[in-house]
């Protein structure tokens, strides 16, 4: 019987088709790939958040992280105070502030008819 050492297999250390040197060139070229498609998109949203959050004032509007909007009514270091009704009120983290809304062209258009055609028919009723 020629054992294990007849098939090929061998026991012991083996010599590598790649030097040591090449081997770690690889790791280092992995790992600054990792940083620059993971990491780094990450820090600067993080560095763009914290800019926006900073640049936030009393009577801009507002809309938080799950999708609650609202008017700034006060802004402290670590929370704010958001009106999103007349007479309700809701203090939330600063940094839960997802984006500040900006009215479009449409949303003004149409909240301008809407507001015109409701004083058209209270002119109307009048008469």
């Amino acid at each position: 019987m020629c054992g294990l050492s007849c098939h090929g297999f061998r026991f012991g250390p083996t010599r590598s088709s790649l030097p040591n040197a090449m081997s770690f060139i690889i790791i280092i070229v992995l790992f600054v790939i990792a940083w620059v498609v993971l990491i780094l998109p990450k820090q600067r949203e993080v560095k763009r958040h914290n800019a926006f959050v900073e640049s936030l004032s009393t009577g801009d509007e507002v809309m938080t992280g799950s999708g609650i909007y609202g008017t700034l009514v006060r802004i402290d270091d670590v929370t704010v105070v958001l009106q999103v009704a007349p007479g309700v009120e809701l203090k939330v983290a600063r940094r839960a502030i997802a984006s500040r809304v900006v009215e479009t062209g449409a949303d003004a258009v149409s909240s301008a008819d809407s507001s015109s055609n409701a004083h058209a028919d209270d002119e109307g009723t009048e008469a």
